[in-house]
């Protein structure tokens, strides 16, 4: 399992009755953007933009949180952390991984997604 539940669970006793379309918001939010971080992570790696960089993965970290990809918000952490003192150059591995976890977070990100009752 790739998405703690409890993260997304936790907004239904906050929203009741409006929980199920609160939380369908928060996953298409997620997967849109998460695309956008992707192209502008590998996009700041082929232009040596350290900051546009950082500022991705520090993005992807905490929406990738929201939504309980603990282990991609984890690997983003990592990617802001080293993004800041090395070479991008040598994260353009390290990105792939994420891609491939991405991958992995919105497969299961989509099939909750449509159990939704929205």
């Amino acid at each position: 399992m790739t998405i703690d539940h409890s993260a997304l669970d936790a907004y239904r006793e906050m929203m009741g009755d409006e929980a199920d379309a609160f939380i369908a918001d928060i996953i298409d939010t997620y997967l849109n953007n998460a695309v956008n971080l992707f192209a502008d992570l590998e996009s700041a790696l082929g232009n040596g933009d350290a900051q546009t960089f950082v500022r991705a993965a520090h993005t992807l970290k905490s929406t990738s949180a929201t939504v309980g990809a603990q282990e991609l918000s984890s690997l983003a952490a990592e990617l802001e952390a080293e993004g800041k003192n090395q070479n991008l150059t040598s994260l353009a591995p390290k990105v792939a991984q994420a891609r491939e976890m991405f991958a992995q977070v919105e497969e299961e990100l989509r099939s909750m997604r449509e159990a939704l009752n929205v």
